[in-house]
């Protein structure tokens, strides 16, 4: 992958420092990405990205298995659909890899959140969650992440289904809000990694576009500093998305 950091060792010394990782903090999950979107360009593709991360993944299994830590890869920044990380999942074994199921990232590679949630729920062991929000431009779609419940995702129906496919797997939030991300489908060169997308589901994804309305980014008023701007900023969107996950979803609340 080009965000893949040699400094910092082999693949595989990098998985096994994330095991030993989580299992000092007690956690039974080391998530992990194979890499951004702008692989899916690289020589070979993702597929030859899905290739490398199976077989280091498999260079770890017996570390990983005497650990009693799952390998958690998440479908990240675009990089993979949830087919492929599926494949990934079953190629490397999915006795000790799963899924990080991230909502947001979905929309980022043209899948929409439920379908996602779909053929991902049953592998997922960790997930990332926040809304989107899509709407049309001249050359495709722009996608901007939201607070919860301010975005295109049908979340009660979301999590009716996520109740049934993934009922053990914690809802854990990842709010990234304001940061606008294009999607130019529109134009013929963005298809050269995107042509296994079924017509059938990039058009589900066209819809939700087609029904949403442009957002305004986020952007620090003059004299603001940018951090402590971003900071506020980010943390707001937070506080919403746990007001919105527990007064209207009722996720967290004992029953």
């Amino acid at each position: 992958s080009s965000m893949f950091d040699p400094k910092r060792g082999t693949a595989e010394e990098q998985l096994i420092r994330t095991i030993r990782v989580a299992k000092a903090l007690g956690s039974p999950i080391a998530r992990c990405v194979l890499g951004i979107v702008g692989d899916r360009r690289s020589t070979g593709g993702i597929t030859a990205r899905i290739a490398e991360t199976v077989q280091v993944l498999q260079n770890v299994r017996s570390f990983a298995v005497d650990s009693g830590v799952k390998i958690a890869v998440e479908n990240h920044a675009g990089d993979m659909r949830s087919e492929e990380l599926v494949g990934l999942i079953e190629a490397a074994g999915r006795d000790f890899v799963g899924a990080t199921m991230d909502s947001g990232n979905a929309t980022w590679a043209l899948e929409p959140p439920l379908r996602n949630l779909e053929i991902l729920g049953p592998y997922a062991l960790s997930t990332g969650i926040r809304d989107s929000a899509l709407w049309e431009t001249d050359d495709g779609a722009m996608l901007q992440w939201t607070a919860m419940g301010e975005g295109c995702v049908d979340w009660p129906a979301y999590f009716h289904r996520y109740a049934e496919l993934c009922p053990q797997v914690p809802v854990q939030l990842e709010i990234i809000s304001g940061r606008p991300i294009s999607i130019p489908y529109l134009q013929d060169d963005f298809w050269t990694p995107y042509r296994e997308v079924p017509t059938r589901e990039f058009m589900r994804f066209v819809a939700l576009a087609r029904h949403g309305s442009p957002r305004q980014p986020f952007a620090v008023a003059a004299g603001q500093d940018l951090k402590h701007a971003e900071l506020e900023f980010q943390r707001a969107e937070l506080e919403r998305s746990v007001r919105y996950c527990r007064e209207v979803l009722g996720l967290g609340l004992k029953s």
